[in-house]
């Protein structure tokens, strides 16, 4: 059980960019600014204390950029030697490690199909009135909840490519309409109609990320940016049956 929730927050993270993730026709090029601090300290408090103080260690808090990449059918995220691609045509994600020379391939519809119900069931999102001027936009605050976690959406219409956003983002729920979990994932996730998500902030299990837009810029892409490179390794990546 505890497993398959696991594989579960492995999804629900690959599907906030799928959600979430601007996304426009053209190219498109974009860095955020990534903030993380604190530690799950529920988890650590019953392991032995050189473990604990091991895993620690690796909570400290951070500051780093993530670079995007985006075209009309396919996104690249990459932060630290390890790359992230989602094609939207086949509904696939790829994780890449720089460093291992190592990648991992996920159906996410088939991912959905088998782990989504626990997930879209449990998620919830919350209008507010509350609006702040974030990294120079105008920005409305939406409140997203999913098996414990809560993750705060500014979102603005004033972003470069809204528009744009607006319609490629209708054509990728049309794929994912007639699968239960994903459709109702859809149904409520922020609408696109709301906006373009200028700075999130996650709180899961004791530890926050803050993600806020650096900057934007449309500028003309190669298609090599969105392939795995040559000689890399496929990692099988099983999800647990229901």
């Amino acid at each position: 059980m505890l497993k398959k929730k696991q594989m579960g927050w492995i999804v629900f993270v690959l599907l906030f960019y799928f959600l979430f993730t601007p996304v426009v026709y053209g190219d498109l090029y974009w860095e955020s600014i990534v903030e993380t601090g604190g530690a799950p300290e529920g988890v650590l408090k019953s392991m032995p204390k050189q473990i604990r103080d091991k895993m620690l260690d690796q909570f400290k808090p951070k500051t780093e950029i993530t670079k995007n990449f985006l075209k009309s059918f396919t996104l690249r995220s990459e932060q630290k030697g390890h790359i992230m691609i989602i094609n939207y045509d086949t509904m696939t994600m790829y994780q890449i490690d720089t460093t291992k020379k190592t990648y991992t391939k996920i159906n996410l519809l088939a991912a959905m199909d088998q782990i989504g119900p626990e997930v879209s069931e449990d998620m919830k999102v919350i209008a507010t009135n509350e609006t702040k001027k974030i990294a120079g936009y105008k920005c409305t605050k939406y409140i997203v909840t999913v098996m414990g976690a809560k993750t705060e959406h500014w979102v603005s219409k004033d972003v470069e490519g809204y528009k744009e956003y607006r319609e490629i983002r209708e054509k990728i729920e049309k794929k994912f309409k007639d699968n239960y979990s994903m459709g109702k994932m859809g149904m409520l996730s922020i609408s696109s109609e709301e906006g373009f998500s200028v700075k999130t902030v996650t709180e899961m299990m004791g530890v926050k990320s803050t993600t806020t837009l650096k900057k934007i810029q449309k500028k003309s892409l190669s298609k090599d940016l969105f392939k795995i490179p040559e000689g890399y390794k496929l990692i099988e990546m099983k999800f647990p049956q229901q």
